[in-house]
């Protein structure tokens, strides 16, 4: 039995040591060789070893794993080890000791210093792979090989007469009975205005930088003093920044009062950066939580679930209102026992559960309004303050951004109602990949309105990553424009413009553009090699939705079959092609997330199931 998985980063070494643990419980296949296809090799293309070193993981460490346990709602054998912060403690020392890495130093101390409710680099994170694959090949029974191939698969075809399959990469070719793909983040086709933008640049000796990995940018050409365009506030833009500053040299301390002030290198340029709403993602709060746990669901229960059981039966405006009821009914849990002691919690929590308006019950209690929760507010700060564009207003939101991710994730109202959505995660996902949505309002209304509150408000930086922006702000490095950010070509300084539709007097020059995001999930128009090939051969499909109007709508994502990972193609399952992760974004629902232990996590559960489906549908 052979098997090629293609991509050698969490999902792929997952999906490993199923495999593995599975033929180490049935021994179901005489022989069975698991290749690893991956360019980059163990981590693939995020997670290598090498990277900058002030690239930061999003996730706490103890929120990191590749093992199961036992709450996997899984039929494979529990093989439970350590997360990222066990490991980083238990075991990183020996193994760094024991492996020659340039970063080795570097390594050796931030694994010592490392705090369960820290941040580890993109490069520590790197390092457990590594260990995790040397793992595997020690938990080898005779009849497993296990390897890597630093290729790209670039396509597959189906044997005739057999239902094996022929991989190629760019230099060679091998067959396998099941091929498992996990393949990330691609680039896509330039859209027109990024055509122009390229264009322009290469006329006027500019550097234009799209959508693509962080630890992959190019800043050799940009000056000291010189002015950076960053399109966007989210991730990518706070690893630009951070490359940009700490990368070059420059440092923190914290002043009398604990807060940051940065001392320059002297070689950092000018940053201006802006986006459409004008202010960056919420801070990632301070972590309060212990293993596996949740705050669970008092609106999306099971017993909810019972009423919405055939596909487009849920409406997306009701899904959002519920949505934010959840966040809500924490915050009011957390802000009574704060700030209202004389209110029987109790109480109010339940009518708040059971009203008909919710937001009744607050109004009628001893909550004052300017503890109100306001979603208006809150995902549209800029309407609700005048000079966004000035340094010291937008460090002053800054600072309380911080201040709230720092009340914690059981303690702050604030930061505890966000931190719903990433609780949620599972709950959410059941209405997608159970498609409750009706098709028009899974376009405009989840993967368009919710989707955008959710990357804004739970999937942010750590708080230390606010407080730093806010040093940069108050020292006059980073500019951040106010909303409705705009970027153009100035044909007579040949340089990009930007400007803030708020204050179009405010306009700024630069040679240099970065688009600060990562590429859009598009199978269509992904460069993928892969991707296009099995686009092309009929082996896979975009997934589309028909709409009410008579026209579909393209997800970008890789369609498949939900129950099985498998390819699908007009509703037929393509057997031995499985496909997860990035790709499935919009078929699935929040596939960049790191597997985390205690919580039946989605990826080991997939990974699991996978393997499964693999040892029902396949003999020896």
């Amino acid at each position: 039995m052979d098997i090629t998985l293609i991509g050698a980063g969490p999902r792929g070494l997952i999906t490993a040591e199923r495999l593995i643990e599975w033929q180490k419980k049935t021994s179901q296949y005489d022989k069975l060789a698991i290749t690893l296809l991956d360019p980059f090799g163990i981590g693939g293309r995020v997670w290598q070893v090498d990277q900058p070193h002030e690239l930061l993981m999003n996730t706490n460490p103890d929120y990191i794993t590749l093992f199961t346990d036992e709450t996997i709602a899984m039929t494979g054998p529990v093989v439970t080890g350590p997360n990222l912060f066990e490991w980083a403690h238990q075991d990183a020392p020996g193994f760094l000791f024991s492996h020659r890495l340039p970063n080795r130093a570097t390594l050796l101390e931030e694994a010592a210093a490392l705090k369960h409710n820290g941040y580890a680099s993109r490069s520590l994170f790197g390092v457990y792979q590594v260990w995790f694959y040397e793992y595997l090949e020690h938990q080898l029974p005779e009849s497993v090989t296990l390897s890597v191939v630093q290729e790209t698969a670039t396509s597959i075809r189906q044997l005739d007469e057999s239902n094996r399959y022929l991989i190629k990469t760019d230099t060679n070719r091998a067959q396998a009975d099941a091929v498992i793909m996990a393949l990330g983040h691609h680039e896509n086709d330039l859209t027109p205005e990024q055509t122009t933008l390229m264009n322009f640049a290469d006329e006027h000796n500019l550097n234009y930088i799209g959508p693509t990995q962080p630890q992959e940018y190019q800043f050799q050409t940009v000056n000291a003093g010189q002015n950076v365009i960053l399109r966007g506030l989210g991730l990518n833009f706070f690893d630009a920044v951070t490359l940009l500053t700490q990368g070059r040299g420059g440092h923190f301390t914290k002043d009398t009062h604990g807060r940051l002030v940065y001392h320059p290198s002297g070689i950092e340029p000018h940053i201006i950066a802006g986006s459409r709403r004008g202010f960056p993602l919420r801070a990632k709060g301070r972590n309060e939580k212990g293993y596996g746990e949740l705050d669970k669901p008092h609106f999306l229960t099971p017993d909810w679930f019972e009423h919405y059981q055939t596909t487009g039966s849920l409406s997306g405006s009701r899904l959002i209102e519920l949505l934010h009821h959840e966040a809500e009914y924490v915050y009011y849990e957390r802000l009574l026992k704060l700030k209202y002691p004389q209110v029987n919690a109790d109480e109010f929590l339940n009518e708040f559960v059971h009203a008909q308006r919710p937001e009744a019950i607050v109004f009628r209690s001893a909550i004052v309004e300017s503890d109100y929760f306001n979603w208006d507010k809150l995902l549209n700060p800029g309407e609700f303050m005048e000079n966004s564009e000035q340094p010291q207003v937008m460090a002053d939101y800054l600072e309380s951004d911080v201040t709230a991710a720092l009340a914690g994730t059981k303690t702050g109202p604030l930061t505890s109602a966000l931190e719903i959505f990433r609780d949620l995660r599972d709950v959410i996902r059941r209405v997608v990949d159970q498609q409750l949505l009706r098709p028009d309002d899974l376009r405009n209304l989840f993967l368009g309105q919710f989707d955008n509150e959710n990357s804004y408000l739970s999937v942010g930086p750590p708080e230390t990553r606010i407080a730093e922006l806010q040093a940069l702000v108050e020292a006059g490095i980073v500019t951040i424009l106010g909303p409705s950010m705009t970027v153009d070509v100035d044909v007579d300084q040949h340089q990009f413009v930007t400007w803030s539709k708020h204050f179009p007097e405010d306009r700024y020059n630069a040679k240099c553009l970065v688009e600060a995001r990562l590429p859009a999930i598009s199978a269509a128009h992904s460069q993928n090699p892969l991707i296009q090939n099995l686009l092309t051969s009929d082996l896979a499909q975009a997934q589309t939705v028909p709409l009410s109007d008579g026209t579909v709508f393209a997800t970008g994502a890789v369609d498949i079959d939900i129950a099985t990972s498998q390819l699908q193609t007009d509703d037929e399952i393509v057997s031995g092609l499985y496909f997860w992760g990035v790709p499935t974004e919009g078929k699935r629902w929040f596939t960049t997330a790191s597997p985390r232990p205690g919580v039946n996590d989605s990826v080991l559960r997939g990974g699991d199931g996978i393997v499964a489906n693999i040892f029902k549908q396949f003999t020896d």
